[in-house]
C-alpha cells in the first residue's frame, strides 16, 4: 500500500493541477465557440477527469527498489525518471491512467460489466458523450508535461527568492553540493545561479514542444479587447442592474442621471422619462449579459497560441530575474530528440 502523500507532495500535486485547470479553461472557451453544446457537460466531465489525474499525481511509481511520488518527481530535476512517465515504452508511463484505451470489439462474457470505465459510463448516458470524454482525457495528456514544466519554473522562482533573501542552511548547501556535483558546499549566490539556469532549462523544454506542436494540439485563446474585458463588463452590468431595480421600484432620476441617459439614448434630456430609461436599461442589461457570456467564452479578439504567449511571458520574467541578480540570462539550449 502506498504511503499517504505528505503536505509538500500534495502541494506539488496542486501546483500542477492549477496549471492543468488553466489550460482546460482556455480550451473550454475555444471548444464552446465551436460547439456551444459543450457547456452542458464540460464541468461534470472535466471534474471527474481531473479527480482521476489528481489521484495519479498523488500516487507513486517504482524505479527499481525505490518508489517516487509522481508530482514530486515531475517538479524535480530528475529528467531521466521524469521522462519515463511520458514514454510509451515505459511501464511507468502515465498515459494509460489518463487516456483510456478504446475498447476492442469482443464478445461480452458472462459476468462482464457493460460499464467499466469513463467512456462506457458516459456512453450509457448519451453515446455522443463518449467522444467528449476522450477529448478531455486527450487534452489533459497533451498539457501535462507543459503544466509540470511551468509549475517547476514557479517552484524554482520561489526558491531563488527565498535563497536570495534568507541565504541557505548547511543542510541545503550539502544537498546542492551533491546535486551540482561540486567539490565543496556552494554558497547562496552559486545556488541561486544554478536554479536560474534550471529555470532556463524548463523553458527549453517548453520551447521544444512548441516547435514540434501539431496545429490541432494548440491551446487557442483570443485577445481580450478593452470593450469586451469581463471585469469591465461585470462592473458595468452590476451598476445597470442596480439602477434598473431602483426604477422598477418606482424610483426617480436626478439631473445627472437624466443627462447620462440622454447621451446614451441620443435624445434631448427633456425626452427622458423613468419609463423610457427603464426600457432602455432592460435592453442594455440583456445585451450586456450576452456580451459578458461571450467575453467569458473568450470571444471578440484575435486568436493566438496561449502556450507560446505563456512561454514569452516566462522568458521575460526569467530575464528580469537574471538582471536583478546581475547574472547572465541562460541562453536557449536545444533539447535532444530522445528527451523531448
Amino acid at each position: 500500500m502506498a504511503a499517504e502523500a505528505t503536505p509538500l507532495q500534495r502541494k506539488a500535486t496542486e501546483a500542477i493541477m492549477a496549471r492543468i485547470q488553466q489550460y482546460l479553461d482556455v480550451r473550454y472557451a475555444h471548444l464552446r465557440r465551436m460547439n456551444p453544446k459543450a457547456e452542458l457537460v464540460w464541468e461534470d466531465i472535466t471534474w471527474q477527469q481531473t479527480t482521476v489525474l489528481r489521484r495519479s499525481l498523488n500516487g507513486e511509481k517504482a524505479f527499481g527498489p525505490d518508489r517516487y511520488h509522481v508530482a514530486e518527481l515531475l517538479l524535480s530535476d530528475d529528467q531521466r525518471r521524469m521522462k519515463e512517465l511520458f514514454s510509451h515504452k515505459s511501464q511507468n508511463c502515465l498515459l494509460g491512467e489518463i487516456v483510456e484505451e478504446k475498447e476492442k470489439e469482443t464478445h461480452r462474457t458472462a459476468g462482464t460489466a457493460e460499464i467499466h470505465d469513463m467512456r462506457t459510463f458516459f456512453r450509457s448516458v448519451d453515446p455522443t458523450l463518449e467522444t467528449m470524454v476522450a477529448l478531455v482525457q486527450t487534452y489533459i495528456w497533451w498539457d501535462l508535461e507543459d503544466a509540470a514544466d511551468t509549475a517547476r519554473f514557479e517552484k524554482k522562482l520561489n526558491l531563488v527568492r527565498a535563497f536570495a533573501e534568507k541565504g541557505v542552511t548547511g543542510e541545503i548547501a550539502t544537498y546542492y553540493q551533491s546535486l551540482m556535483g561540486a567539490d565543496r558546499a556552494p554558497g547562496a549566490e552559486e545556488i541561486v545561479k544554478h536554479e536560474i539556469g534550471m529555470m532556463g532549462r524548463c523553458l527549453d523544454y517548453l520551447r521544444a514542444r512548441r516547435e514540434t506542436e501539431r496545429g490541432y494540439m494548440m491551446v487557442v485563446a483570443r485577445e481580450v479587447t478593452a470593450q469586451e474585458n469581463p471585469d469591465v463588463l461585470m462592473e458595468a452590468l452590476g451598476s445597470q442592474i442596480g439602477l434598473l431595480n431602483v426604477l422598477l421600484r418606482g424610483g426617480s432620476l436626478d439631473e445627472t442621471m437624466i443627462g447620462q441617459f440622454a447621451r446614451a439614448m441620443g435624445c434631448e434630456p427633456g425626452l427622458v422619462s423613468p419609463e423610457k430609461a427603464r426600457h432602455f436599461l432592460e435592453t442594455t442589461v440583456a445585451s450586456n449579459r450576452k456580451r459578458l457570456k461571450n467575453a467569458f467564452a473568450g470571444g471578440g479578439g484575435a486568436p493566438y497560441n496561449f502556450k507560446l504567449r505563456q512561454l514569452d511571458d516566462l522568458q521575460k520574467r526569467l530575464a528580469e530575474l537574471a538582471a536583478e541578480r546581475n547574472i547572465e540570462q541562460p541562453a536557449p539550449q536545444p533539447i535532444p530528440a530522445s528527451a523531448g
